[in-house]
């Protein structure tokens, strides 16, 4: 009798075991889509070149984008000298991917980038894309940028 009762506590204790040491394999909230609405203040982008090098750009105060619930958005972003450029934009997220187009009118059109978010909380939305370029001597280079936000 004791055998069975022992038995019965050390798998009931396993099964608890397991089941509160399962989590998320990701940073994202149940409705990243909401939870991404407001305006982020740029930290820093990393952009890596395999092969090749990585380079970092600091955020600077007045660098931000804010994504609105109707799934538009603007980014303000130093253009250099001191002078911030406004750009508008569209989102939209679907399970961990981030699609985000400029609606910039030029000659090529709208430019369309979909990234991966890596974490999205309350205060942190940290996503990347990776591209494949050509550098110019026909071998191509993965390129992979990461953006660090904070509200």
């Amino acid at each position: 009798m004791k055998q069975r009762i022992s038995a019965f506590l050390t798998a009931i204790c396993l099964l608890l075991m397991i089941a509160t040491g399962c989590s998320k394999d990701n940073d994202l909230p149940d409705q990243p889509d909401q939870d991404i609405v407001g305006k982020w203040q740029l930290e820093k982008y990393v952009t890596q070149q395999t092969p090749g090098e990585t380079d970092t750009y600091i955020g600077k105060d007045g660098e931000w984008a804010e994504f609105k619930k109707d799934g538009t958005g603007t980014q303000r972003w130093d253009e250099g000298g001191g002078k911030f450029d406004l750009e508008p934009f569209t989102w939209k997220i679907s399970g961990s991917k981030l699609t985000i187009t400029d609606d910039l009118d030029d000659e090529e059109g709208a430019d369309q980038e979909e990234f991966t978010i890596v974490k999205l909380t309350k205060q942190e939305l940290v996503f990347k894309g990776e591209w494949v370029s050509d550098d110019g001597n026909g071998k191509d280079i993965k390129i992979t940028e990461t953006y660090y936000l904070r509200r």
